[in-house]
């Protein structure tokens, strides 16, 4: 009954590791399905190992040998980390995207652990948590955007430096209370990678900037 009691631990780990997959998936995120069971099922075997592989060794050593299931599973939030990693160091002209995607890997892995330790409660209630943040997440964070009057892009712009210093000075005049601050991420082969960020004037919404950055950009390129 007990090997049985574990092998459910495994399944229900890599169940709602596939869940979570499955709604990064359906945003085309890289890490889906497979990726997310297969951690949450790695660490709930490991979980399992750490916690119940070394009992036979206690009658074999010493009395005062004791187990700590602890060690292992530390060793596998410390793990997951490199494969957090792997997916933030996906760059798009110096952009870093999947934030959202490493979180949920992470938390997976605590999931499995969970389900490994034999806590099931926290694993389905960990997986429900996780899947309410990743999906009702989103339309909280449009909301506090529209609600806030904070600013903050990413551009890539075919010209110069001094093409970027006319855009930003066209914008500052129009939607800016004050001047707007900027980083040049890179700047070759005609082309510039700036960020943006600065404080809305009131009743401009960040869609009608993109607009203007448009018609802008082309009236200066031409």
């Amino acid at each position: 009954m007990q090997e049985l009691d574990w092998c459910l631990r495994m399944l229900l780990a890599a169940f709602c590791g596939g869940i979570i997959g499955f709604e990064r998936k359906s945003k085309a995120k890289n890490a889906g399905i497979r990726t997310h069971a297969l951690i949450a099922l790695g660490a709930a075997l490991v979980m399992i190992v750490s916690k119940y592989g070394f009992f036979d060794l206690l009658k074999i050593t010493h009395d005062n040998w004791a187990v700590d299931p602890s060690r292992i599973a530390a060793q596998v939030v410390s793990g997951i980390g490199f494969l957090g990693a792997g997916t933030i160091i996906n760059r798009h002209d110096q952009i870093i995207d999947g934030l959202t995607t490493v979180a949920g890997i992470w938390v997976t892995g605590a999931i499995g652990l969970a389900y490994g330790s034999g806590l099931y409660s926290i694993g389905v209630i960990g997986t429900a948590c996780v899947l309410l943040a990743e999906v009702l997440g989103k339309y909280i964070d449009q909301f506090a955007l529209h609600q806030g009057r904070g600013f903050s892009c990413f551009i890539l712009l075919d010209g110069t430096t001094d093409q970027l210093r006319a855009v930003i000075d066209h914008l500052n005049q129009r939607y800016f209370k004050a001047p707007l601050k900027y980083t040049i991420y890179n700047y070759k082969d005609g082309k510039v990678t700036c960020r943006l960020f600065g404080e809305l004037r009131p009743q401009i919404r960040p869609e009608n900037i993109f607009e203007d950055l448009v018609w802008i950009t082309l009236k200066l390129l031409n």
